[in-house]
């Protein structure tokens, strides 16, 4: 077994902390600066051999059994690393906190002078020369095990695989025909556009997943022969030598008669030669190579192939096709579970036939399920059972994970391991690790990189925050398909989590259905996954004396309440604690007693309060607290958690943390809401340095003054890219507040590379000064009840800005030219949405008549803006306008009417002046609107000139409640354009009927209502057209026939009928026969011939649904 893999990573990091910490610490305690370089210079000994260790353990017992020893010895040196670090923090912390400043400095050199000399120094120098002497011992026994220091050639020796060719066994490929059309035919395509002759194509997939099958049936397909004038097939593997791989390569264009010099630039010069002129396909199988340098000197001779020359590049990480230019890797994907039957019973039953064995087949299918379309896998565990009968064997291996096979049959592993032995040593360790959790685990990013920094596997890189270096290893990860994206989260495929399971072992275990377990010792991450049994106490993990990591994870009834106090006495290693979803009511107080514990999870139980003791974890980088209903607060020293680093709980109980400032670890804070009592005010911010991301800082009315609000420091909080500004709404405001607002918020000025803002409740009149230019790099600006603002600032010089909205100021009656912008940079050049909402005194918007603001618009909303008279030209790119309540008299223009627009969506509401459509945007011919809708226009008397038709992709016209409006004469191209395929008219009395009469025509019409049109009286004869498959018709009070062709709308699938009183009977044809939904609503005439045994029953019995008057007849 390969249990101990992973520990080299291991010994790396804890060398690197001997080396540095321990040393930097421990170097002034008498006797024990010695024992440390001794110790340094044994673990530098063993960890040169290490690498051997872990491949002749997986034949050799004795060399296992060496690994465990070691292994135990570096977690109890770890450890002691960690107890010295805890207690020099308690020491200082609990000092500061109860001496008075005066005694504080001469106390502090008392106590450690007496500390070095005490018990604890002696147990330190005791603890490392224990430690020293196991680990020299063990240093000793590497003749006997015939352990050396592998060199590069023999770990090459160790992993090299098997070499591929481009043969593909056809008879054992299922369900690649997809993939393999598709990469062919990105194959075939000519990119003109790019300058290079020759471009790269990553298939890319975890090990076992078929890469190599799929580019071999591409290689042969006979589109791909024609195609290309040369094709070669090289496997790369491990060793990514430039020399031997131009050799192979030129072999393989030459059919094996190269020459066979090995001077590289003989090589090179021979493959150039040999390419020139040619498009050529090359499949390099199997790269691993991450060193761009190393491709670049290869890709050298290849860049002579002719326009349209591919490479293609099988690999298990994305980041080795980005490296050789391929930014747009093919991803593989698993196979289905009927082509990955169809692949296992190809292989595990003679002919591949199963018919005969009908037990087998459904056990089988069971097997495959566990496969999860892992191809290698179905192979494998097929030919295994190859021929086999025996439904006790079969069964055998559904109950088994892979990494219980027999070596001697087991291909699966092997595969994926390779991969493992690619990853750094800091990969391994975060790999591995994840063998605690259940198979199918949803892994969220955030969740998995707090818990490896709680467990020291994040190695610092200088100033880099340690959550930005875990997310990175966690991208590398992805990258190299050890994780999958699932739903906006990842999982691990099975055979990669058999893997994970197969290098860690003993470390990690998952606890399932409360089984009983030897060698707890051993265990140093454990979860509980348990879906049937109940848990009744906490006596099942009393064994587990050494864990690091405690995880309860999905589901199981549990009527535990509350934690034995001894618990956590017999678990003092324990960094990593999650109990979320729990029915735990209450911690016990000996979690203080927890000094390494950096994770504590406590999401979604029902705890009521936290132990006073919680305040002694000073070692605690998460505290999750969310959906904790029935915590009311938090301890007082909970402020004393100075490493916290993320803190998960409601507003509520944050907002009442006082003094939360002394956090200055702490990396997120969604809302500070500032009060006026002492540890509330907003200078707490002020050493909060690490903050990012949202902060919301609420009842700014609090802040007493603007050397208050800059004592804050927000100028210096580089790492926030949204900030809120808020003052309390609907609160009464003198005019000496309304001043305090404005310097207030003056103060408050934030660091230069801020993305995003919000101000509201704002009462000043005016904007502080460093809303515009000294924040260049705002994106998106949110004013929001600003209820006294009179003039709005130069936004429009913010080289970035593209977003912004600006609601509800009361008391702005002119947007002025400053607007604008009035420095180098103006007319907001980068804005793509803009909406301006509730400016019930806004009538003017100042504009130069030259100015071509807003060049990349693509959205405007105005919106309750009632005496607005004018809009300012606007650009063709515009994508969608929304004008609501207000005050326009004609819509606006565009910059240049010869630009064609790109306006798809325009939609007008409420808008009591505007009279024609005659001028501005609908005089023009808007070739990309889609979407028009003109609603509640009273005053509106006129369509555009052209009317419709002009509008030649319009697909919905919706004009309702427009009762003055008429068409111009009738046009010969008539008024509306044949896309239409959404039509709603009503309350448009004398426009009904000019429009009816052209629906005949509208060979896409799928939707058609019509409401509240008294002029209406009978349907035009022409008809309808048969695309119908929704017609509605309301409220038309005089109407008298349904139309008479009705039933030959073959494609209507619903019919809504609503008030008309005066239609007698349904047409004497009936109904279509297709229609499935018929709704008669205050029709009493219809109502009485429509019901059951009525005249007219017989023309509806087939409908499915029919619902007269709420009534329904038939479903």
């Amino acid at each position: 077994m390969a249990g101990e893999a992973v520990l080299s990573a291991f010994m790396q990091v804890l060398f690197e902390r001997l080396s540095t910490i321990a040393l930097r610490e421990f170097r002034s305690l008498r006797g024990v600066n010695k024992e440390l370089e001794n110790l340094s210079r044994t673990l530098s000994t063993i960890q040169a051999l290490l690498e051997d260790a872990e491949e002749k353990q997986l034949k050799d017992k004795r060399v296992r059994d060496w690994l465990a020893e070691l292994k135990d010895v570096a977690y109890d040196l770890d450890d002691l690393l960690d107890g010295h670090a805890a207690e020099a923090l308690r020491s200082k912390l609990e000092g500061n906190q109860s001496q008075s400043p005066w005694r504080r400095q001469v106390c502090d050199l008392l106590s450690c002078t007496l500390w070095q000399k005490g018990l604890f120094h002696c147990t330190i120098a005791h603890r490392i020369r224990r430690a020293q002497e196991k680990l020299a011992r063990i240093a000793k026994e590497r003749d006997v095990l015939g352990l050396q220091a592998l060199t590069g050639m023999s770990r090459l020796e160790i992993t090299e695989r098997p070499e591929t060719s481009s043969l593909v066994d056809g008879l054992n490929v299922f369900g690649r025909e997809g993939d393999r059309d598709n990469i062919v035919s990105i194959l075939l395509s000519l990119n003109e556009s790019s300058p290079q002759n020759v471009s790269v194509l990553p298939i890319v997939g975890m090990g076992g997943l078929g890469k190599t099958t799929v580019a071999q049936l591409v290689y042969n397909d006979a589109r791909v022969k024609k195609h290309f004038q040369l094709r070669m097939w090289v496997c790369v593997s491990e060793n990514f030598d430039e020399r031997k791989l131009t050799k192979e390569t030129l072999d393989s264009a030459m059919n094996g008669q190269s020459s066979m010099t090995t001077n590289m630039n003989i090589l090179q010069q021979n493959l150039f030669e040999h390419l020139k002129g040619k498009r050529f396909l090359l499949v390099l199988d199997d790269v691993w190579n991450e060193d761009p340098n190393k491709w670049h000197r290869f890709r050298a001779s290849l860049n002579s192939g002719e326009k349209g020359s591919k490479i293609v590049v099988t690999t298990q990480n994305e980041n080795v096709g980005r490296i050789m230019g391929g930014f747009l890797s093919y991803r593989l994907q698993r196979l289905s579970d009927n082509n990955c039957w169809s692949l296992f019973k190809n292989c595990a039953f003679v002919d591949g036939n199963s018919g005969g064995y009908p037990r087998l087949e459904e056990i089988g299918k069971k097997i495959v399920e566990k496969l999860k379309g892992l191809p290698l896998a179905a192979k494998a565990v097929g030919s295994l059972l190859y021929s086999k009968i025996d439904e006790e064997e079969w069964k055998d291996i559904l109950r088994s994970e892979i990494w219980e096979l027999t070596p001697d049959t087991n291909s699966i592993l092997p595969a994926l391991r390779l991969s493992y032995k690619h990853l750094p040593p800091h990969l391994k360790q975060c790999f591995a690790f994840c063998a605690v959790f259940h198979k199918d685990y949803v892994f969220e990013r955030d969740k998995l990189v707090q818990i490896w920094m709680a467990l020291g596997f994040i190695q610092p890189q200088g100033s880099t925050r340690l959550e930005d270096i875990a997310s990175t290893y966690f991208d590398d990860l992805l990258s190299r398909s050890f994780f999958q994206p699932y739903k906006g989260n990842h999982v691990m495929h099975d055979a990669i989590h058999d893997l994970a399971q197969y290098i860690t072992m003993d470390d990690c275990h998952r606890l399932e259905d409360y089984k009983t377990l030897n060698n707890c010792n051993k265990i140093r991450h454990l979860s509980f996954s348990c879906d049937n049994s109940i848990l009744t106490s906490f006596e099942a993990f009393y064994s587990f004396k050494r864990l690091r990591t405690l995880l309860l994870l999905r589901g199981y009834k549990s009527n535990i309440t509350s934690i034995p106090d001894d618990l956590f006495a017999k678990m003092r290693c324990l960094r990593v604690l999650d109990l979320y979803r729990r029915g735990i009511k209450e911690l016990p107080h000996s979690i203080g007693n927890l000094k390494q514990l950096r994770y504590l999870g406590l999401s979604s139980t029902k705890i009521k309060t936290l132990p006073s003791s919680v305040g002694k974890l000073y070692n605690l980088q998460t505290l999750k607290l969310k959906n904790c209903n029935s915590l009311q607060e938090l301890p007082e020293g909970i402020i004393n958690l100075i490493n916290l680093r993320h803190l998960e709980a409601n507003t509520r109980l944050i907002a009442n943390i006082a003094g939360i400032g002394r956090l200055t670890c702490l990396q997120e804070l969604e809302e500070f809401v500032v009060q006026k009592d002492e540890g509330h005010k907003i200078t707490e911010l002020k050493d909060m340095m690490q903050l990012r991301g949202h902060l919301c800082i609420a009842g700014l009315e609090n802040v007493a003054s603007r050397e208050e609000a800059i004592e804050a420091k927000l100028n210096t909080k580089e790492h926030l890219s949204l900030l809120e500004f808020a003052w309390e709404d609907n609160r009464d405001i003198s005019p000496h507040e309304e001043c305090l607002d404005e310097v207030v918020l003056e103060g408050l000025r934030p660091h230069h590379e801020l993305k995003e803002m919000k101000i509201t409740g704002y009462t000043g009149a005016n904007f502080p000064s460093w809303l515009a230019s000294p924040l260049s790099s705002l994106q998106t600006i949110h004013l929001s009840n600003c209820i006294r603002c009179i003039c709005l600032p130069p936004l429009g010089q913010l080289p970035f800005l593209k977003k912004l909205e600006i609601r509800g100021a009361d008391e702005l009656m002119q947007i002025s030219q400053e607007f604008s912008g009035n420095g180098a940079t103006k007319g907001f050049p980068s804005l793509n949405e803009l909406v301006l909402d509730d400016m019930p005194e806004l009538e003017a918007w100042l504009f130069a008549e030259g100015d071509q603001l807003f060049p990349c618009l693509t959205e405007l909303d105005v919106i309750d803006c009632p005496k607005l008279k004018a809009l300012p030209r606007l650009p063709s790119t515009l994508k969608r306008l929304r004008i609501s309540e207000a005050g326009l008299s004609l819509l606006p223009e565009l910059w240049d009417s010869n630009q064609p627009s790109s306006l798809s969506s325009l939609h007008i509401d409420n808008c009591p002046n505007l009279t024609s459509l005659q001028k501005g945007l609908l005089s023009h011919p808007l070739r990309a609107l889609k979407d028009l809708k003109i609603n509640n226009c009273e005053g509106l008397l006129s369509l555009p000139s052209e009317c419709f038709w002009h509008f030649t992709s319009l697909e919905s016209l919706h004009i309702c409640k427009c009762p003055r409006l008429v068409p111009l004469t009738a046009l010969e191209r008539g008024l509306l354009p044949s896309s239409l395929e959404d039509v709603r008219i009503g309350s448009c009395y004398q426009l009904i009927n000019p429009l009816l009469n052209e629906l005949r025509n509208l060979a896409f019409l799928t939707h058609l209502e019509i409401a509240n049109c008294p002029d209406l009286y009978y349907f035009p004869l022409e008809g309808l057209p048969n695309t119908l498959k929704f017609l509605a018709i309301l409220d038309c009070a005089n109407l008298e026939h349904l139309p008479p062709d009705l039933w030959k709308l073959s494609s209507l699938v619903t019919l809504i009928i609503g008030n008309c009183p005066r239609i007698p009977h349904l047409p004497l044809e009936g109904l279509p026969k297709g229609l499935h939904e018929l709704y008669i609503k205050a029709c009493p005439p219809l109502k009485e011939r429509c019901e059951l045994g009525g005249e007219d029953w017989a023309k509806i019995a087939h409908i499915a649904k029919v619902e007269i008057d709420e009534d329904i007849m038939s479903e």
